[in-house]
């Protein structure tokens, strides 16, 4: 099934990011593809909302607000605007990046054949710290995950590689998320995990390549962002910061892998789905303390992050500590 003019939703969180979100809503102009920004500011206490407004009248950028009454925080902000907005194709936004021309239109082609099916597509952001626009690497380069580890399935709760900002999907993809909502909710490290882990065990993911993609801006307030000026790094100096990073991890994954196994009676039967609990069930107890033989276990399974200084982290603090608080 294809529609030659599908409904577009780019779903923008915001909290206090008036001096960001300018930026990204310019670049999301420089699309051809006509789209709605379904925008929830969450109880920001700086002139967000004004800035929003008065950008996306500038710019020509329609909006849809769904402001709500409560804090919701990330993800829950991403998942009330997915309860809110309906479209036939969804693009999660953060309000701190920058979009390259033709994002959208990249994405929205790639997913257009398969209206009617779960899927979603990603690409490699780009990454620039603050203040340093000009210096731009793969994310894929920094964390030494790329090719076909950075894809690999047993590997998938400890490693995402679909990033959010990055990420778009069909209609059918947000149903299913829509039968097990509250499980998210309550279960979910973040809305990008949540929906790599659903699509693949429900449908289709796949990396699109050589298309506009994300550039993604690390700052001190990064929800996760500040996870990647670690990652890869083999000295020891900032071991205790990775140690801990280490320990979020693991209780994450276990957290997220409970509650896979809880939404799993909302998704199809078959193959993919047997396999993803398999690696669910396994991953359960990662915030324990692991034996040696547990170790070997998840490491002949493949079930640890790829690439040797993330399997070394990970493995150690398993080995060596409990992470539950």
């Amino acid at each position: 099934m294809a529609a030659e003019n599908p409904s577009v939703a780019v779903l923008l969180p915001t909290f206090n990011g008036a001096r960001f979100v300018e930026t990204q809503i310019r670049s999301l102009a420089r699309n051809a593809t006509p789209f709605t920004v379904h925008w929830l500011d969450d109880h920001s206490t700086d002139d967000t909302r004004e800035t929003v407004r008065r950008c996306a009248r500038d710019a020509g950028v329609q909006i849809k607000e769904w402001h709500h009454e409560q804090r919701q925080g990330i993800p829950g902000a991403f998942f009330e605007l997915l309860k809110s907005a309906a479209a036939d194709i969804y693009l999660f936004c953060d309000q701190d990046d920058i979009w390259q021309p033709g994002k959208i239109d990249a994405t929205v082609t790639d997913l257009l054949p398969d209206l009617a099916s779960p899927v979603l597509s990603f690409s490699d952001p780009l990454v620039f710290n603050e203040g340093m626009p000009e210096e731009l690497r793969r994310l894929s380069e920094i964390t030494s995950v790329k090719g076909p580890a950075a894809l690999r399935k047993s590997s998938m709760f400890v490693i995402c590689p679909a990033i959010g900002h990055t990420i778009g999907f069909t209609r059918p993809l947000r149903e299913i998320f829509l039968r097990h909502e509250p499980i998210a909710r309550k279960y979910a490290a973040g809305q990008d995990t949540w929906f790599y882990l659903i699509a693949d065990a429900a449908g289709t993911c796949r990396l699109l390549r050589d298309v506009p993609t994300t550039l993604y801006r690390l700052h001190g307030n990064n929800a996760y962002g500040n996870f990647f000026r670690l990652v890869g790094w083999r000295s020891f100096v900032h071991a205790a910061r990775r140690w801990r990073i280490q320990q979020a991890l693991r209780r994450w994954v276990s957290r997220q892998a409970e509650g896979f196994c809880l939404a799993s009676k909302t998704l199809p039967d078959g193959p993919q789905l047997e396999r993803s609990l398999a690696l669910a069930r396994l991953m359960l107890t990662v915030d324990r303390r692991q034996s040696l033989q547990e170790i070997i276990r998840l490491v002949q399974r493949r079930a640890l992050p790829p690439g040797r200084d993330f399997t070394l982290w990970f493995a150690a603090t398993c080995l060596l500590s409990d992470a539950r608080k």
